[in-house]
C-alpha cells in the first residue's frame, strides 16, 4: 500500500468515502506519471498539482474538483495515454482536466468556460504566482499583468475573495520587487495600493492600465505616511471617473 505524503492524507481526510479513495487514487495516478519530473525551484513537480489540490480543498471545493486539480498536468506533461484518466476517473474529473488544458493550450476563451474549470485555472494560477520567481523575469511580469488583468476580476466575479486578493498581492509584489514585500505568505505595504488598484483602475481602459499603476504606485511609495497616502487616495477616487472617460476618447 502507497504511503501518502501528510499534505495529501489531510487533503483526503477532510472528505468521506468514497471521495477520499478517490483523492489518494488520484494522487497516486498523477505521482506515477509525473515522476522524474521536477519544477524550475528543484522540487519534484507533483508538488504543484497537491498545492493546486489543496487550495481546491481550503476553498470548500467537492472530491472530484480537488482530483481534477492533483490530475491537471498528467494530459499535458506526461506520457499518460490519451483516455486513461477518463477511464479512471470518469466523465466529470476528465472534463475538467480537459477543460483547463483548453484553456491553457488551445485559447478557449474564459467566457465559454464553466464555473468549475475557471475555479481550477485560478487555483492553477495561484500555486504558480507563489513560485514565480522561478522563472525568468521577463515571464514574471507577463504573467503578473495578465493576473492583474483578468484573472484578478475573474476571481472576484467568482467571489473567491481570498484568491483575489492572493492573486493581486502576489502580482504587485513581483511587478514592483522594491516597493513592495513577500513575508510569510503575505504582502506588505498594500493596504493603501491596494485600495487604489482594485477600485479605481479597473474603471480604465486595459491598455493603459499599467502605466497608469505604476505612477500611481511610485506616487504612494514616495509619500511619508498614512495620512498622506489617503488624502493622495481620495483625490484619486475622485477624479478617476474623467480619467477613464478621457482616455477612452483618446484610444489607443
Amino acid at each position: 500500500m502507497t504511503t501518502l505524503p501528510p499534505q495529501v492524507a489531510e487533503i483526503a481526510g477532510r472528505y468521506p468515502e468514497p471521495g477520499a479513495r478517490l483523492v489518494e487514487r488520484a494522487y497516486v495516478f498523477a505521482a506515477f506519471w509525473h515522476r522524474g519530473q521536477t519544477r524550475r525551484s528543484g522540487d519534484p513537480y507533483i508538488s504543484h498539482p497537491v498545492e493546486v489540490g489543496a487550495t481546491l480543498a481550503g476553498l470548500g471545493l467537492d472530491a472530484p474538483m480537488v482530483c481534477a486539480g492533483l490530475l491537471h498536468d498528467v494530459g499535458e506533461d506526461t506520457d499518460c495515454p490519451p483516455g486513461l484518466l477518463r477511464a479512471e476517473f470518469g466523465d466529470e474529473v476528465a472534463a475538467l482536466v480537459e477543460g483547463l488544458l483548453v484553456l491553457e493550450r488551445d485559447g478557449g476563451s474564459l467566457e465559454s468556460a464553466g464555473r468549475r474549470v475557471l475555479i481550477l485555472k485560478l487555483a492553477d494560477r495561484l500555486h504558480n504566482m507563489r513560485t514565480i520567481r522561478f522563472v525568468p523575469r521577463a515571464k514574471q511580469e507577463r504573467k503578473s499583468r495578465e493576473t492583474l488583468d483578468v484573472l484578478v476580476p475573474l476571481a472576484g466575479r467568482l467571489g473567491l475573495d481570498t484568491v483575489k486578493e492572493q492573486l493581486e498581492a502576489l502580482s504587485l509584489a513581483t511587478l514592483y520587487p522594491d516597493r513592495f514585500t513577500i513575508h510569510n505568505g503575505s504582502v506588505r505595504g498594500l493596504r493603501v495600493s491596494r485600495r487604489v488598484l482594485t477600485i479605481s483602475a479597473v474603471l480604465l481602459p486595459a491598455e493603459a492600465r499599467a502605466r497608469w499603476l505604476e505612477e500611481w504606485t511610485a506616487e504612494l511609495h514616495a509619500l511619508p505616511g498614512r495620512r498622506a497616502r489617503a488624502r493622495f487616495t481620495v483625490q484619486l477616487l475622485a477624479g478617476m471617473a474623467r480619467l477613464a472617460v478621457v482616455l477612452r476618447q483618446a484610444g489607443p
